[in-house]
């Protein structure tokens, strides 16, 4: 199942360039993918937060752990 899931994340950037090549982009669509990135982000920054203050926490409790 994980096997499919990464074939197709590996696929979806390749077959959107392909169709943007060949099809070209109308203006709503255009917007669409805008707004879509915009959202991407956003998701992105959330999670490299998520992480950071994953790690923040981490380091904090060992250094905690190694001066008491």
């Amino acid at each position: 199942m994980y096997k499919l899931i990464v074939i197709l994340v590996a696929l979806i950037p390749i077959v959107l360039f392909l169709r943007t090549i060949f099809f070209g982009r109308s203006k709503v669509i255009k917007g669409a993918v805008s707004d879509l990135s915009k959202q991407i982000d956003y998701l992105v920054w959330a999670i490299l937060f998520v992480i950071g203050c994953g790690l923040a926490y981490a380091v904090g409790k060992v250094t905690y752990s190694m001066w008491s």
